[in-house]
């Protein structure tokens, strides 16, 4: 009842992003939905320790997964309760098919 009172009130484009926001909120709560990925999510990589950045491996190719991303990427397989272990590796051992889903 709160959510079609609510959404009443939305413009239709907003309304996406309200329920986007009530299921998140929802599995956050539930456990779901892991913290770490969801601060990377909201606020990009966080600051890499000089042993994490030794230990990061180089992006396959710079020009297609810019420092950005794959310091994202290695974020989150750092941040990650398992969900993205090892993804980093498998992106470098995989180039050819990872290159043609970009």
């Amino acid at each position: 009842m709160i959510y079609t009172n609510i959404s009443r009130g939305l413009f239709e484009k907003d309304k996406m992003i309200y329920s986007f926001l009530i299921v998140t909120s929802i599995k956050r709560n539930a456990g779901i939905i892991d913290e770490g990925i969801w601060n990377l999510l909201l606020r990009g990589p966080s600051v890499i320790t000089a042993a994490e950045l030794d230990a990061q491996l180089e992006s396959p190719d710079p020009e297609i997964l810019l420092k950005l991303e794959w310091d994202t990427i290695y974020v989150a397989e750092l941040k990650s309760q398992g969900q993205f272990a090892d993804i980093t590796q498998h992106i470098c051992d995989n180039w050819a098919e990872w290159k043609a889903w970009f």
